[in-house]
């Protein structure tokens, strides 16, 4: 191989490993932390999901919720990336060459090369990539998942550009049991088991060679422990419901605690077809951040063999379309994440597709 493929085949494993080797992440604030997955359909409906999921995915969100669930035997996949990967794309195609040979520009090819670098400098592509296996039945769920994201890109660098990479998974079992304690109340506990596997690592362009043994190894080291979810679910009248979360009661990995985040949602169905929500996390504000980045909304409206759903996930507008063919269903959701400390200040579009084999909604 020459020398220039081994240089691209080399970061393009790099970059790759952290995804498929290391959980939109969907909501960004530090409180929502892993080993939570989001669900597809939460997603395109503003990420509301705490008093109104009832899908095989919905005790990840509130384990009370086991109490209107339906069942559900299936395995899903789930694939997520940020709108800024053609824009990196496009720069490491066009660029190639000079990045592989940086030592040997010429001033006048240097400051090129930092121009085109400047749009982008130091912006990570997301990736995401989910997958789970569950059994869930009325008062019941059991699941393994893995949630993996990661992020790449390139800045200036000191003395040359960088490549930046990092990446985390969680490979998770959990079990989740609710029980009615009124006629109107369930609670519920969702156990979760945890391996976490991570990388990370920031090399000049004409070294990445010399970091890819060290990152396989990093990959081969995980760590264990545990998480404890609790949740309350209370029917406010035939058609509306809240929820209470403690999401992280206990739980660490390794020697890293995760933060409790306290989490409450309602739910209303105003005709049969149609869900409407609101989710409030992190009520105790540990991220310090607008209400707005904690506010999630939105509603679904379903007609035979499709959903359609829309809502505003921390401040920006969220979509979300679902076909659903009984044993083969496909999910699309589109939703910007809040990175800064109040909606407008670096907001990232996000794009999420899931296909889904199995029996139920």
């Amino acid at each position: 191989m020459k020398q220039s493929g081994l240089w691209t085949a080399r970061l393009v494993t790099l970059s790759a490993l952290c995804v498929i080797a290391v959980g939109v992440e969907a909501q960004t604030l530090r409180t929502t932390g892993v080993p939570f997955r989001p669900d597809i359909r939460a997603l395109g409906m503003g990420g509301a999901y705490l008093a109104a999921g009832s899908n095989g995915g919905a005790f990840i969100y509130n384990p009370a919720l086991l109490n209107q669930s339906h069942t559900d035997i299936s395995l899903s996949n789930m694939l997520g990336v940020a709108h800024n990967v053609t824009n990196v794309y496009s720069f490491l195609s066009d660029n190639q060459a000079k990045l592989e040979d940086f030592d040997n520009l010429t001033q006048a090819q240097e400051t090129e090369l930092y121009n085109d670098l400047a749009p982008i400098d130091g912006e990570k592509v997301n990736f995401r990539f989910s997958s789970m296996l569950n059994f869930v039945t009325h008062n019941f769920g059991l699941a393994a998942y893995f949630s993996g994201r990661a992020g790449a890109g390139v800045d200036r660098g000191i003395f040359e550009p960088r490549v930046l990479a990092d990446g985390t998974g969680d490979f998770v079992l959990m079990l989740g049991l609710a029980r009615s304690i009124s006629e109107n109340t369930a609670v519920g506990v969702n156990v979760k088991a945890v391996n976490r596997r991570s990388a990370d690592f920031r090399v000049g362009v004409t070294k990445v060679g010399n970091v890819y043994d060290s990152t396989i190894d990093s990959l081969k080291i995980g760590k264990t422990g545990y998480a404890l979810d609790v949740g309350l679910l209370h029917r406010l009248g035939r058609r509306t419901n809240v929820g209470v979360v403690v999401q992280d009661l206990k739980g660490q990995v390794g020697d890293d605690k995760f933060p409790m985040n306290l989490k409450l949602g309602i739910a209303t169905n105003p005709i049969s077809r149609l869900t409407l929500a609101m989710d409030i996390v992190d009520l105790l504000n540990k991220d310090d951040v607008s209400i707005f980045n904690r506010i999630f909304m939105g509603g679904e409206f379903r007609i035979p063999f499709i959903s359609l759903r829309g809502g505003v996930y921390q401040g920006y507008p969220s979509l979300g379309a679902g076909l659903n063919l009984k044993i083969f269903k496909v999910d699309y959701a589109f939703y910007q994440v809040e990175n800064g400390r109040q909606p407008g200040i670096s907001g990232m579009s996000q794009h999420e597709v899931q296909l889904k084999l199995g029996w139920g909604w």
